[in-house]
């Protein structure tokens, strides 16, 4: 996770919709194979930088991601 998008999201006063997407469990990171499988993307509901700095927006953005993640891929974090 980086800042920068939710530093532009304060500045120009735009909200920011998180998207978790599982795509890691069939096209693993730096790796040439790829593996068929089904790819799901979550995209949660917009979040309003209003009252919040970089960082608690940030924060906001990250633990829906994260807890989507559990959601959408249980079998990867329950290890």
């Amino acid at each position: 996770y980086k800042h920068g998008g939710t530093r532009l999201a304060i500045e120009t006063n735009s909200v920011v919709v998180p998207i978790a997407v599982n795509a890691g469990e069939c096209w693993p990171k730096n790796s040439f194979i790829k593996k068929p499988g089904m790819i799901t993307v979550s995209i949660g509901k917009p979040i309003s930088p209003e009252g919040l700095n970089s960082a608690e927006m940030m924060e906001k953005v990250e633990n829906w991601i994260e807890s989507e993640m559990r959601v959408i891929s249980p079998h990867v974090y329950s290890k």
